[in-house]
């Protein structure tokens, strides 16, 4: 095989990774795009819901759980998956505190959409449950920066970095690669590169 037929194959397999890297995550460099702009930009955000709250009875099985101050963990697990199941109560990221001198279990429910505040007062029998919603955008920043998402979509992001890597990277070299680009390719990625790197220097 002669040196211009192996430059042309390599091209052309580069082409290939360039042009279906960006079909394969062209909605999400689009969403990280979206969302990275509003994520600069939190004042364009209209602000939170506010906050609802709601009383709830709770199931009959509750009351004839026991040793609350060391299985809290262990009760706040059901709880949390009965109000998932009856209340479409829910969220990503969770944690249980016990507060032993109003006899009380706490579970504060975490997701990009929102906080939710589960509050268990033994002694009342009694439920509340305050939801505070965020706004869209504040969701959409929340997504961008995997706070409170779950591991699929983590994984998906992690996956979508190295694609536009790839996609980056071929960029560059099938510019650089060509006489006819290769001037003009070079003395944008300098511009670029040197904004970049200008604007890095003046922020501190």
């Amino acid at each position: 095989m002669s040196m211009s037929s192996s430059n042309f194959s390599m091209s052309a397999i580069v082409r290939d990774i360039h042009i279906f890297s960006a079909m394969l995550v062209l909605l999400l460099m689009l969403f990280f795009a979206v969302s990275g702009f509003f994520l600069a930009h939190p004042d364009l955000s209209n602000g939170d819901s506010p906050t609802t709250e709601q009383i709830i009875t709770p199931p009959p099985w509750l009351d004839s759980a026991n040793l609350w101050d060391e299985k809290y963990v262990q009760h706040g697990l059901k709880l949390m998956l009965w109000l998932d199941k009856e209340f479409d109560v829910r969220g990503v990221d969770y944690e249980f505190e016990w507060d032993d001198m109003d006899n009380l279990l706490i579970i504060n429910l975490q997701s990009p959409g929102g906080n939710t505040l589960v509050e268990y007062y033994i002694s009342d029998k009694r439920i509340v449950v305050g939801q505070s919603p965020f706004s869209f955008l504040d969701m959409l920043n929340n997504v961008h920066r995997a706070k409170h998402t779950s591991t699929l979509w983590k994984y998906m992001s992690d996956a979508s970095a190295i694609i536009m890597l790839l996609f980056c990277l071929t960029g560059l070299w099938l510019a650089l690669i060509h006489k006819s680009t290769r001037r003009a390719s070079s003395q944008w990625l300098i511009a670029g590169s040197g904004a970049f790197v200008l604007a890095l220097y003046l922020m501190h």
